[in-house]
C-alpha cells in the first residue's frame, strides 16, 4: 500500500497526493506521507534548500491539522453511513453522504492552498518548466495507455475494477448482480469523452496559474480551481452532461443498494465500522 500511495503522488503530482490524505489505507502511509509528497516534488523540481524545508513544515502542519480535524469527520461519515445501511439507503441520504466526501477532500486540498501559493511563487522559470513538462508527460503518457486498448478491453477493465471495489465493501457479488457492473461500465465509457474534456479544460487552467504564478490573486484563483476540481466541473458546454451522468450514478448505487442480500449488507456494516474505528485511532 505504501508503494501504491507513492505512485499514485508520483503520477498525480501534489493534487493527487492531497487526496491521499483522506485515502491512503494504514496508518504507515498515512505518516508517511508528507515525506513521500516531499520527495517527490524534490525529483521534480528540485528544491533549494530554503524552498524544500518550507515544504517540510507546510507538509507536517497540514496533516496534524488533518489527523485532528479531518480524520475524526471521516470515521464519523463512516458510522453514519453503517449505521443507516441497515436498511436501505434513500435517494437523499446518498446525496447527503456523496456531499459529505466531497465536502472532506475538498476542505484537505484548500487547506494546502497557502503552501502551494508559497510553493508555487518561489519557483523560478526552470523549476515551473520542470514541473509544467512533467505534468504534461504524465497526461500523455496515461493516454497513450488508454489509446493502447480497445473500446472491449476499455470496458472489460472498468467493469472489472467496480466489481473488485465493491466486493472489497460487500465481501461478494451475485450473478444477479453482474449486469450492474457491466451498465455503469458501459455508462462511464460512453461519458468518457465529456470526462476528457473536463480534465483538459481542468489541466489547461492549471498550467496556466503555473505560469503566472506571480500574479496576486494566485490564492483565490486555486481554490476556484480546486472547487471545480472536486466538482469536475468544466465549462459550460460540459455542465449538462456531467448533471446527467451523476444523476445516473446516483441511480445506480441506489438500485445496487436495493440489491444488496442479508450477508452483503452485514459484510458492509463490518467493513465501514472497521474503517471508522481505523480512522479514529489514526486521529489518536
Amino acid at each position: 500500500m505504501v508503494k501504491d500511495c507513492k505512485r499514485r503522488c508520483r503520477t498525480g503530482w501534489l493534487v493527487g497526493c492531497l487526496l491521499v490524505l483522506a485515502g491512503c489505507t494504514t496508518e504507515l502511509a498515512y505518516n508517511t506521507l508528507p515525506f513521500w509528497i516531499h520527495y517527490y516534488l524534490d525529483d521534480i523540481v528540485d528544491l533549494t534548500a530554503t524552498q524544500s524545508h518550507q515544504v517540510k513544515a507546510d507538509l507536517d502542519a497540514v496533516q496534524q491539522w488533518h489527523r485532528v480535524e479531518e480524520l475524526p469527520r471521516l470515521a464519523d461519515r463512516l458510522t453514519l453511513i453503517a449505521a443507516q445501511s441497515t436498511e436501505r439507503q434513500t435517494w437523499d441520504q446518498l446525496r447527503d453522504h456523496q456531499a459529505g466526501f466531497k465536502t472532506r477532500i475538498q476542505a484537505t486540498l484548500n487547506a494546502l492552498i497557502p503552501a502551494t501559493t508559497r510553493l508555487l511563487q518561489s519557483l523560478d522559470d526552470r523549476q515551473a518548466e520542470r514541473l509544467t513538462q512533467f505534468l504534461k508527460d504524465e497526461i500523455a503518457e496515461a493516454q497513450a495507455r488508454r489509446d493502447q486498448q480497445s473500446p472491449q478491453e476499455r470496458l472489460a477493465e472498468q467493469q472489472e475494477e467496480l466489481e473488485e471495489r465493491t466486493e472489497g465493501w460487500v465481501g461478494h457479488t451475485t450473478d444477479s448482480q453482474a449486469p450492474f457492473y457491466a451498465e455503469m461500465a458501459d455508462y462511464q465509457q460512453r461519458a468518457m469523452p465529456t470526462f476528457i474534456t473536463v480534465r483538459e479544460q481542468l489541466q489547461a487552467r492549471l498550467f496556466n496559474l503555473i505560469e503566472t504564478r506571480q500574479r496576486d490573486d494566485l490564492d483565490s484563483q486555486l481554490r476556484q480551481w480546486v472547487d471545480d476540481l472536486v466538482a469536475w466541473r468544466g465549462g459550460s458546454d460540459t455542465q449538462t452532461d456531467m448533471a446527467i451522468y451523476r444523476s445516473r450514478r446516483l441511480d445506480w448505487l441506489l438500485r445496487f443498494d436495493k440489491s444488496l442480500d442479508d450477508d452483503q449488507r452485514t459484510h458492509l456494516i463490518e467493513e465501514l465500522e472497521q474503517w471508522a474505528s481505523r480512522l479514529q485511532g489514526m486521529a489518536g
